[in-house]
C-alpha cells in the first residue's frame, strides 16, 4: 500500500520542490500551505507522516505539532517532521519534548530529505 505524507509549507517553490521529490519516490503527497489547511487535511486523512514547516500563516507548525500529538490513537505516534530555516534551539527543544524530528533546511539536500523520511517509515531506498 502506498505511503501517504501531509507537507504543510508556506514557501510555495520549497512545497513543489519537496513535493515533486517525495513524490518520485513512490509517495502519495497532500500539500498544506498553513497550518489551519494542515489540520483540515488532518481531520480527513491519517497520514502516515506529516512534515511541517515552522513559521507558516494562520498557524505555526509547533501548534499543529502538538494539536496532531492530542490524538491518543493516530496523533500520538506518527511520525513528525519539523521543517525550519532557523536553528532555534528553543524550538527544537520543544520539538523534542513531542518526539519530533528537526531539520534545518539549509542542512539538508531534497534527496536526503526523501531518504529520511524513507527511512522513517522504514522503506529501504
Amino acid at each position: 500500500m502506498q505511503k501517504t505524507i501531509l507537507i504543510a509549507e508556506d514557501e510555495a517553490a520549497m512545497l513543489k520542490a519537496l513535493s515533486q521529490k517525495i513524490e518520485n519516490r513512490g509517495f502519495k503527497v497532500s500539500r498544506a500551505s498553513d497550518g489551519e489547511e494542515a489540520l483540515s487535511l488532518i481531520a480527513e486523512n491519517k497520514f502516515d507522516l506529516v512534515m511541517l514547516d515552522i513559521l507558516m500563516p494562520k498557524l505555526d507548525g509547533l501548534t499543529v505539532m502538538k494539536k496532531i500529538r492530542e490524538d491518543e490513537k493516530w496523533g500520538k505516534y506518527v511520525p513528525i517532521i519539523m521543517l525550519t530555516n532557523l536553528s532555534d534551539s528553543a524550538s527544537m527543544e520543544e520539538a523534542n519534548e513531542f518526539n519530533v524530528d528537526f531539520l534545518v533546511k539549509t542542512d539538508w539536500r531534497l534527496d536526503d530529505v526523501v531518504a529520511f523520511i524513507s527511512n522513517k517509515l522504514g522503506i529501504n531506498n
